[in-house]
């Protein structure tokens, strides 16, 4: 108190009429409108205003969202950043409205469900976006839309020029980040949107290296990314049973699931000509007796696509993540050995 004492004396200012105001906010611990600092001092609006007016121009106060006010000190301890783990989700940005106010979008029914209704601030880090959760004092509200995303105003100084030269009426995607502890939110959450075998297996192999989905106008077939230095690999995950299906299993060309299969395969060629890393692709074991696949799945080896095989019972996702982060070392090396699990982890 004796330093903000000394803040208004130094402004010849009597602080028996400022330092009240200083005495409310550290009572209540919250952003403060002038209506009701006018209110709890008994005072009229006006000289609240202007009192509080002061202390905004000596420092000692900032104004916040919605006409609120806060101790300065309030303000820096709610910008701390938590040493929870950053992960990053698919969103994009463009002008909402005629007015040409600008939204972001996050694509992610996990994170919509979680943060519908409540209020995030937004927060620049290099070329991406960190949402960071907040209060109506100092956050933007977040909208729930139809898809499960969430919709959020944003400020145009946030964004970097690049961004801001291609703004339109299109979506320009992005990245953007959120602290998981933050939101109460864990890996195999934001990883089980489609399945929770993606989420299983994302949070093993988090344990490992790095992990993202992919973006969402991307023209790539995978599930997780999984990066560990500098190599980025592709993993597709197909938990269908073949054998469901009595009449699919000798037929080569025939039914939906071999089309999927194929697919996933083409997709992976296509990711191994162009950056030159290995891809995997996650099925069934029962897979493992169809002929045609086995066939496959010597070709693929030319392309380094590799097939695991597993029974997505107990450990499944353990030891699944256990072969990749080998695989991955060994593309590191150039080597080509196949893998067996060690039999700790069986």
């Amino acid at each position: 108190m004796k330093n903000y004492q000394k803040i208004i004396e130094e402004q010849k200012r009597d602080p028996k009429f400022y330092l009240p105001i200083i005495n409310l906010f550290e009572r209540y611990g919250r952003p403060l409108s002038i209506k009701e600092v006018a209110k709890f001092m008994d005072i009229s609006y006006s000289a609240a205003k202007s009192r509080l007016y002061k202390l905004n121009k000596w420092g000692i106060t900032k104004g916040t969202k919605r006409g609120y006010y806060c101790l300065v000190s309030l303000k820096e301890e709610h910008k701390k950043i938590p040493k929870e783990k950053l992960i990053f989700l698919n969103g994009c940005v463009r002008i909402t409205s005629k007015s040409n106010n600008v939204g972001i979008t996050i694509y992610n029914s996990k994170f919509g469900e979680t943060a519908k209704g409540g209020y995030c601030r937004i927060e620049k880090m290099e070329d991406k976006l960190v949402i960071r959760k907040s209060n109506k004092f100092f956050g933007s509200k977040i909208h729930f839309l139809i898809s499960k995303s969430v919709g959020i105003s944003i400020p145009r100084k946030i964004l970097t020029e690049k961004i801001i030269s291609n703004l339109s009426y299109k979506v320009t995607p992005i990245n953007i980040g959120i602290y998981l502890d933050e939101w109460g939110l864990k890996i195999k959450d934001i990883f089980s949107t489609e399945s929770s075998e993606e989420g299983e297996l994302a949070e093993e192999l988090d344990k490992f290296g790095g992990i993202s989905k992919k973006k969402k106008f991307d023209d790539l077939k995978a599930d997780i990314l999984f990066t560990k230095k500098n190599v980025t690999i592709p993993i597709e995950i197909t938990n269908t049973n073949p054998l469901s299906n009595g009449k699919f299993r000798n037929s080569r060309k025939s039914g939906v699931k071999s089309a999927l299969i194929f697919e996933r395969l083409y997709f992976f060629i296509r990711w191994n000509l162009i950056y030159k890393s290995p891809t995997i692709l996650i099925l069934n074991k029962e897979w493992e007796k169809i002929e045609w696949l086995k066939k496959e799945q010597e070709f693929m080896k030319k392309f380094n696509c590799h097939i695991i095989f597993t029974d997505f019972q107990v450990k499944w996702a353990k030891q699944v993540s256990y072969e990749i982060n080998c695989l991955t070392d060994l593309s590191l090396t150039n080597k080509t050995t196949r893998l067996v699990l060690e039999p700790s982890l069986i």
